[in-house]
């Protein structure tokens, strides 16, 4: 109970506490009607318990089922062995408590344990009015017929809101999901990226200084500086993943240039030399956000691939060019499939394709007879 009104606002606290105190007027009107002490206490008792298991906080079926139970017994108690204990009302705020208990059973149990307890709770609920000490011949069947009309009503607001509840926790699951995916393909285009040039100069390294012959001072330095450097960015975009995690309004990939962008990650490559060529009129577009992020990636995992897959590459090339509503851009190399000890395998081009699809454009990627050729096709504009 604490639980939740911790949870209320001051304005639901105030609807909360006028509607307990309706409740608990309505029992005692109901318990001070009834002709004997025996019927007063059977409607106090019957009457609290449903209204008490509505704010358990762990709800059992062995509970709904007693509660159920106890209902039933004192109806037949009433109507049979000691008749008479009931005379102006049957109960109604037990009715109440009862047809909510069993929203709340659907909410909670599983479905067949949920049928066979809402049944219970709806023969109890039913059988209320047999409680009455003059039964009437067209009365009586008429209020029954009335109390399972309604309950079949709230019943089914219950399985209403038991399938609202299941859809919300799906798309919660398939939300999660998406996001899992979401993560798992910056941390590979991002952090593997950087990983992947830090073991290919390590391993230029490795041999230039195995080879029996020192290398050049100014060579060696060069390929440190750029080992230190690809350290120094992986870090970066650990951060940057360490950033969005702790808070969602942080962008991951801040709107660019797509100039720029191509410059900086051709500049960064450490693997052949790299050419750009970008078709002056897209500076002009208003690329959407998506499109500029969907093609840093295609970009980066390209040149990633080149320094994972391929060897005696001697040109890479960079080139986005307009084409109609579409921005076409594309990483050829000239290189041949090889192995350069880096492991094999892995997402790479899935979560590319996926990406590129999900910005609304297209992913080709295989040889092109003196190379290689990734090639995305993207919307160039918000439409």
């Amino acid at each position: 109970m604490k639980g939740i009104l911790a949870r209320l606002t001051w304005w639901q606290r105030v609807v909360f506490g006028l509607i307990v105190a309706a409740g608990a007027a309505l029992l005692v009107v109901e318990a001070g009607a009834s002709p004997s002490a025996y019927g007063a206490v059977g409607v106090v008792v019957c009457g609290v318990l449903p209204s008490a298991a509505l704010f358990t906080r762990h709800l059992t079926a062995l509970a709904v089922a007693g509660i159920g139970a106890l209902s039933i017994t004192f109806t037949v108690l009433c109507a049979t062995v000691v008749p008479g204990h009931l005379d102006n009302t049957f109960g109604l705020f037990e009715l109440i408590g009862l047809a909510c208990l069993s929203v709340r059973t659907l909410l909670v149990f599983s479905a067949w344990r949920a049928a066979g307890l809402c049944a219970l709770l709806g023969f109890a609920a039913t059988t209320l009015p047999l409680r009455l000490a003059d039964l009437d011949d067209l009365l009586t069947p008429a209020m029954i017929i009335v109390i399972a009309v309604v309950l079949a009503f709230v019943l089914l607001l219950g399985l209403f809101m038991r399938l609202h509840d299941r859809s919300r926790t799906d798309s919660f699951q398939l939300s999660r999901q998406a996001l899992r995916l979401e993560y798992a393909r910056d941390l590979h285009d991002f952090v593997a990226h950087h990983v992947t040039a830090i073991v290919v100069q390590t391993q230029a390294v490795r041999f230039a200084t195995g080879s029996g012959q020192l290398p050049d001072p100014v060579v060696l330095d060069n390929m440190l500086d750029g080992i230190e450097r690809a350290g120094s960015q992986a870090l970066t975009s650990m951060r940057t993943m360490v950033d969005v995690l702790r808070d969602d309004a942080t962008p991951l990939h801040p709107h660019q240039a797509l100039t720029l962008m191509v410059t900086d990650l051709a500049t960064s490559f450490t693997g052949a030399p790299v050419t750009t060529a970008v078709d002056p009129a897209i500076a002009a577009l208003d690329l959407p956000a998506t499109t500029v992020d969907a093609a840093r990636h295609v970009v980066q995992e390209a040149l990633t691939n080149v320094l994972r897959h391929a060897t005696r590459v001697s040109q890479v090339t960079i080139s986005a060019r307009s084409r109609g509503q579409e921005l076409e851009i594309s990483v050829t190399n000239d290189g041949h499939a090889g192995d350069n000890g880096l492991p094999k395998g892995g997402f790479g081009l899935v979560g590319l394709t996926e990406r590129v699809e999900s910005a609304g454009g297209s992913l080709t990627a295989g040889p092109t007879g003196r190379g290689w050729a990734v090639t995305a096709l993207l919307p160039s504009s918000g439409a």
